[in-house]
């Protein structure tokens, strides 16, 4: 520890691509040890390093073995911080560098999380040396400018935002580990299975299983089979025009077409244009970014939010956790004078083009004070990126500009068609104005005319009715992560983490773009619904987040919102173990039928 000197700075930031920016804004150049195994820059005065996220994690003192007799005393059994799986090589370093530093800088992420990780990364330092100052460095991006800001004028640790965060660790615990236990421990009486499955429960992971199931349980309380009946209509100019309508009988379908077989002509009653506007996207945060890469782009959310914190790391992106639509603090012009610098002619013309006049961006109303929504930090160059990271940092640079451009104007039509006393639409638009689509393609609209006039006479030239197969609506990933939102199930940091947990679970798939529950997944939620729906209410973890809010405003106490909370859950667990063998029947028969898997997992949400 010599090559440190007798005093310094320490500096400690979430990951060590971010300590390592922060040591070439900071110090330039500078000496790289390997201390442990971890990088540590230093230089200046100044010792910077980077941890791996969470150090220490929440966990019961006791109670590692799984016994179905002491489930109940784990409402209220004693929790602490322990150090997590690979953390000591980090508590070691900390206290190692805390010895002789004068002050610790916490570069931990703006956000709750972080604020917690902070508060763990001071505790240790402090075990060391008690009497080091701890200041807060608080920036979004990775811009020399913005990292200088934050080392120059530091705040205090939020402690408002380390209880916020603390609450929501022993709630999710605690459900998390009782219900799992109960149901796995139940499941293994009834079946031999291997110890290291289990049927796992968690706040948001179950919440968000249920939104995945929904389609398939709406779709099997209902009809499954409807009938189409298809026309083809001529008209002597424009060609052929096909129609579909649908109907729940055979009947009502064999009468529609006798009806126009009988008509022979159908007849253009009514042709209406009118012109609209397309808004430009809000400012984007992270749910809209998981939700429109997997809609765009194909990616799963998990990946994506992977991806963008590679960028965010990278210096060309600011900080990806974020729900903020309003760019409050963020020199719009100074980011499109740096998108001058861009690899892509459209994007620098696109550039050029908005630095010429006022920008008025469209902005959207939520802010969560931490950050900025997300937005490019410098060009990337030609080459620089791997194809996926390209693909995300590009839809971030477009996203960007389109929020200030004006809107696209789209002028429809549509013409009212009548036969045999049956109602038929045709209707097309045209882009007249891109707008904010010149920049946006991906929201380019498919352009399609309908050249008839009112009185135009159509011919029949075929009608005929199939049986169709009603299959499920099943959700895409994009509109899941939407409604995940609305519901207020997961934070932008951990959506896509509930998702992949219940695919890796083998609850649900990933088919062709959709969320496809396994028989394991409906029939988990299907008997829990049955006995106990508050298990899995979408709208349970809503109204915890907005108690974990009030604690994090400093207004409730900790103790009280979980104490609160775990009488909810204590009463869901006397209803579940009261119906528990018949719940427990159904989950085995679907592992005995062999249709399902389920795949090792931990005791946490």
């Amino acid at each position: 520890m010599k090559a440190l000197g007798r005093s310094y700075s320490l500096i400690v930031a979430e990951k060590n691509k971010v300590a390592k920016a922060i040591a070439n804004v900071l110090m330039g150049r500078y000496k790289t040890l390997r201390l442990l195994g971890i990088p540590v820059y230093v230089g200046k005065g100044l010792v910077v390093t980077g941890v791996s996220g969470h150090v220490l994690n929440l966990d019961f003192m006791g109670y590692e073995e799984w016994r179905r007799d002491t489930l109940e005393e784990l409402f209220n059994a004693k929790v602490g911080y322990k150090v997590r799986k690979g953390g000591w090589k980090y508590v070691k370093l900390i206290g190692q560098l805390a010895r002789n530093a004068r002050a610790l800088y916490l570069a931990l992420d703006n956000d709750v999380e972080g604020e917690h990780i902070g508060w763990e990364v001071l505790g240790i330092a402090r075990r060391s040396n008690p009497r080091i100052r701890a200041y807060r460095m608080r920036f979004s991006s990775l811009d020399p400018r913005e990292i200088r800001h934050a080392f120059e004028h530091p705040t205090d640790l939020n402690m408002n935002w380390v209880e916020k965060s603390a609450t929501r660790q022993e709630v999710d615990l605690r459900s998390g580990v009782i219900f799992t236990r109960l149901l796995t421990l139940s499941l293994r009486r009834r079946l031999k299975i291997p110890r290291g499955r289990i049927i796992s429960y968690g706040p948001c992971q179950s919440p968000t299983l249920r939104l995945i199931v929904e389609p398939y349980l709406r779709w099997r309380a209902g009809e499954k089979y409807k009938y189409e009946l298809t026309l083809m209509l001529e008209h002597p100019l424009y060609g052929s025009f096909k129609f579909t309508k649908s109907y729940g009988s055979l009947e009502e379908a064999e009468e529609a077409k006798e009806r126009c077989l009988k008509a022979k002509v159908a007849e253009v009653v009514k042709v209406r244009t009118w012109r609209e506007e397309r808004k430009p996207p809000y400012p984007l945060d992270a749910y809209e970014l998981a939700s429109r890469a997997a809609r765009f782009l194909k990616l799963p959310s998990r990946r994506t939010m992977a991806v963008a914190e590679d960028l965010y790391r990278g210096g060309f992106i600011s900080y990806p956790r974020t729900e903020t639509q309003v760019y409050r603090g963020v020199n719009l012009k100074g980011v499109l004078r740096r998108l001058m610098e861009h690899y892509d002619s459209r994007i620098r013309e696109a550039a050029k083009r908005l630095l010429e006049g006022p920008l008025r961006p469209r902005e959207g109303k939520s802010d969560d004070r931490a950050h900025p929504p997300i937005y490019p930090v410098r060009a990337a160059r030609k080459g620089e990126l791997s194809r996926e990271h390209l693909r995300v940092y590009d839809l971030v640079v477009r996203h960007f500009i389109a929020t200030l451009l004006p809107p696209a104007r789209i002028r429809r039509k549509r013409a009212d068609i009548v036969i045999g006393g049956l109602k038929l639409e045709a209707t097309g638009l045209k882009v007249e104005e891109l707008g904010y689509l010149r920049i946006y393609h991906f929201e380019m609209p498919k352009e399609g005319d309908v050249p008839l006039s009112e009185g135009d006479k159509l011919y029949l030239r075929e009608a005929k009715v199939r049986k169709v197969k009603i299959k499920p609506r099943y959700l895409s990933e994009g509109e899941l992560i939407k409604l995940m939102r609305a519901k207020g199930i997961g934070t932008d940091s951990t959506m896509h983490e509930h998702i992949q947990t219940n695919v890796d679970r083998g609850y649900a798939m990933r088919v062709k773009g959709k969320l496809v529950p396994t028989p394991l997944g409906v029939t988990l939620i299907d008997s829990i619904l049955k006995v106990v729906p508050d298990l899995v209410d979408v709208n349970l973890r809503s109204n915890m987040e907005k108690e974990f809010s009030l604690v994090g405003e400093g207004k409730l106490r900790k103790e009280d919102v979980v104490g609160k909370i775990m009488k909810v859950y204590q009463e869901a667990y006397y209803k579940l173990s009261d119906n528990l063998n018949w719940v427990i029947e159904e989950v085995a028969s679907a592992f005995k039928a062999g249709k399902v898997r389920a795949d090792t997992g931990g005791k946490r949400d």
